[in-house]
Formats: C-alpha cells, sequence, structure tokens
C-alpha cells in the first residue's frame, strides 16, 4: 500500500471528510511546554495521521525517516518537492495526497484536565521518583536504604538514585509525569470537503467498509469516520 507514495500526487476528487468525535478531543499542533493546548479544528497534518491510522501505516520513526529520505528522491526525479511539515516530531507521509477546502463543526467547549506523559531517563533519579509502581520484591529493599535527613519519612536522592541504577530492570520501562492539558467536546460532528488523490480515496474507502473507527489528536480521542464523493 505504500506504492501509492511513489506516484505524483493529484487532486483528482471531491471528498466529504465526516468525523464523529466519541471522546473529548485534545489536538495538539506545536512542541508545547508546561501546557497543551488543543486547537478547534485538527491541522492537516493531523487528518493525514488520521488517514495513516486507517490504512494501518504504524510506522516507527525511524523508519518513517528512511521512507521519506526516499520520497524526496522520487519527487526530486519527478521535478517536486517534498513539502517540510514543522510541529512535532511525527512526519506524515499522505500529506501531498489531499487539501482541506472547507471545515465545518458543530458547537464545542473546552476543559482541562491532567494527562500523563511517558518519559525514560534510565541514568536520573527524575525516573523511580515519577513509576507509580514497583516491583514487590523490592519494596523491602527500598525500606532499608538511608532516609533524608531533613524528611526521615522519604529515601535519601542519592542512596534511591544509585538503588535504581542498580535494580532499573526491576523498574516500570517509562515514568509519568502529570501535566496540564486542554481538552475539547463537540456537540456534533466535525464535516471537512476535501480534494484528495483518487488512489488515496479507495483505499480509504476500502478500510473503511469493516472498520471506521480511529483516533485524532493523541490515543484518547477516539472518532468514528465516514468518507464520500461529492
Amino acid at each position: 500500500m505504500l506504492s501509492i507514495l511513489e506516484k505524483i500526487p493529484a487532486l483528482n476528487e471531491e471528498v466529504i471528510l465526516e468525523i464523529e468525535p466519541l471522546a473529548p478531543l485534545s489536538m495538539v499542533s506545536d512542541l508545547p511546554g508546561s501546557y497543551y493546548k488543543t486547537l478547534k479544528f485538527p491541522s492537516k497534518k493531523m487528518v493525514s495521521g488520521l488517514f495513516e491510522n486507517i490504512l494501518e501505516w504504524h510506522i516507527d520513526a525511524k523508519d518513517r525517516k528512511e521512507i521519506i529520505k526516499e520520497v524526496r528522491k522520487i519527487r526530486n526525479r519527478q521535478k517536486l518537492k517534498f513539502p517540510d511539515v514543522s510541529g512535532s516530531t511525527y512526519e506524515p507521509l499522505l500529506i501531498e495526497y489531499f487539501e482541506i477546502k472547507l471545515q465545518m463543526t458543530s458547537s464545542s467547549f473546552q476543559y482541562d484536565d491532567y494527562w500523563c506523559k511517558a518519559f525514560r531517563r534510565a541514568d536520573a533519579i527524575v525516573h523511580p521518583k515519577g513509576t507509580f509502581n514497583l516491583s514487590h520484591e523490592l519494596i523491602a529493599q527500598k525500606r532499608e536504604l538511608l532516609r533524608n535527613e531533613k524528611k526521615p519519612n522519604q529515601v535519601d536522592d542519592k542512596a534511591l538514585e544509585s538503588f535504581f541504577k542498580k535494580e532499573k530492570d526491576s523498574y516500570p520501562l517509562y515514568y509519568s509525569s502529570p501535566t496540564s492539558r486542554e481538552y475539547i467536546c463537540f456537540d456534533g460532528h466535525l464535516s471537512f470537503k476535501l480534494l484528495m488523490d483518487s488512489s488515496l480515496y479507495l483505499d480509504l474507502s476500502t478500510k473503511l467498509e469493516y472498520n471506521n473507527i480511529s483516533y485524532l489528536g493523541n490515543s484518547e480521542g477516539w472518532v468514528n469516520i465516514k468518507i464520500s464523493k461529492l
């Protein structure tokens, strides 16, 4: 199915895309700081990611970079330029194969909530301090560690760091950091008028015949998808 990336994009179909949110959405466009602010509409980059999810293009970052490297070479031979996309580290593959011409939505409201982001620091104390769970056989050992002089109920930081580095295989692979994130709820669905490559439309239509559920913004933003020609 990746063979579509070898052809010159031809936006020769007018398409209506309908997205029905099944949960609150959080569509963060740029690399955030301490606060993840949502957009009111998904960006083109997010819609490209939505299409990739439908097509089951679950490709890791390393392989994605190699694919884009090859696509850039193909576009050079075709006298075209593969677009540069800013924002998060996700690099879309299908962004050339459609254009958003019109977007419509129902009324909505936003709210803030905490969201846990996964990190890994196998060489730092933030990791053991951020893990909610610990292998049971380590609990008794941890209780015997040197205590903090000012806060006797807590383990000394250096002692905990040394203990973690020694026993890190018994700790969770990632630790969690609670982060403020904005979510948006819609009373109805989101509609888009797109110009789309006919090959992409055919591939999406085929997949949606037996599974029209995907996610948008982050893995918690489940949505139903419907796509049709004008």
